[in-house]
């Protein structure tokens, strides 16, 4: 495969096309994204699109495409420049169908991890790929127990907290303050690594994240997923 699942979800914000057509797009392009985006402008409403991604009136939208001579990109700038942009239609697609991914740990059975996995469609849901997707989230969440999903679920008064604790630390420690903001920044970014599912690096393989798991799962599936609910319960805590 000469694209990554990055490139798909890159793909979809300069088009506003769906991701199967991004995936579509890009395996017929081997990869080439401009060549890609002639692709979905050949296979779609190029004028829909348009309009999805400014909130621009479909007629506006019309005359922005032909006065751009049917470059995607140079009208979305045209619209921009002149004004006629207004808000965005919410046309991204909404997870609705998904499993609990879940896991057992070892032979005492004292450790069991539950994981919310969302997708679009049953047909994704019903996929093994998928199942099993959500089954290895559930198996590293019981190996590395993270508390969060991802950073931006951590609670702000949580956030705080981590601060202030990490510069108390580092004032204690006889650091200089010129570099402190450097050692929080730092404290923060391994405890997210910890703590956070997404940012924890994959227990049976270390050079991959979580996120880039994730990342490749949306890649192969060809719509957006998403993370819920987690929960790690061990016997007797």
């Amino acid at each position: 495969m000469s694209y990554t699942a990055k490139d798909i979800v890159a793909l979809r914000s300069k088009t506003s096309a769906g991701m199967a057509l991004c995936k579509e797009a890009l395996e017929n392009a081997d990869g080439d994204m401009e060549k890609a985006v002639v692709y979905i402008n050949e296979k779609s409403d190029a004028v829909s699109r348009l309009h999805n991604m400014t909130g621009a009136k479909i007629g506006l939208c019309k005359i922005a495409f032909k006065d751009a001579e049917e470059d995607f990109e140079k009208a979305l700038d045209l619209i921009e420049e002149r004004g006629w942009a207004s808000d965005p239609v919410d046309t991204v697609e909404k997870p609705k169908e998904g499993m609990i991914g879940s896991y057992v740990h070892g032979t005492d059975r004292k450790t069991v991890a539950l994981i919310e996995v969302e997708c679009v469609t049953d047909f994704v849901a019903k996929n093994e790929d998928f199942i099993q997707f959500a089954n290895e989230l559930a198996k590293q969440a019981a190996a590395m127990k993270p508390e969060y999903v991802s950073v931006d679920r951590i609670p702000e008064d949580k956030l705080s907290e981590l601060k202030d604790l990490f510069k108390r630390e580092a004032l204690e420690e006889g650091k200089p303050e010129n570099i402190v903001e450097k050692i929080i920044e730092g404290k923060l970014n391994k405890f997210y690594e910890e703590k956070c599912l997404l940012s924890q690096k994959w227990f049976k393989d270390d050079t991959k994240t979580m996120q880039s798991l994730l990342d490749d799962a949306i890649g192969r599936l060809g719509e957006p997923l998403k993370i819920g609910r987690l929960l790690v319960w061990e016997f007797g805590k």
